[in-house]
């Protein structure tokens, strides 16, 4: 068995599947977006806290006290992005705003698909200055 940082044994699809589905997600290749506002009225942290003792299973003893302990919704969204990346999959994330509000909304993608953002800019042009 692999070693793995976070857990002992590495989930398998259906506890991914269950997660999903609290999460209004059908399956890893659904493209649909949801927001912490989304969340909260899905009741998707009263869920998750329905199945702490099933993730307790997969995370390592350490690692299930420090993220299952105390679930917000930001905690269950790192808790989603663990489970899946295990499947080549990641959550990317998105700032929006609407109405003087802002909120990040958050969407699944596969690594062969994810769209890195440089930090840097890199110029367009290049110049050329001469001192004489």
């Amino acid at each position: 068995m692999p070693k793995n940082q976070l857990f002992r044994k590495l989930p398998d699809e259906e506890i991914i599947n269950k997660l999903l589905l609290a999460f209004g997600l059908t399956s890893l290749k659904d493209t649909n977006n949801f927001s912490r506002r989304d969340l909260e009225t899905l009741g998707t942290v009263i869920a998750i806290e329905h199945m702490k003792q099933e993730l307790e299973k997969y995370y390592l003893p350490c690692k299930s006290r420090t993220y299952l302990h105390d679930l917000n919704t930001k905690n269950i969204v790192t808790v989603l992005r663990q489970f899946v990346k295990t499947k080549g999959y990641s959550i990317q994330s998105q700032e929006k705003y609407s109405q003087g509000d802002k909120f990040i909304i958050y969407g699944l993608t596969d690594y062969e698909n994810k769209v890195y953002k440089s930090v840097v800019n890199k110029p367009t042009t290049s110049t050329t200055i001469n001192f004489n």
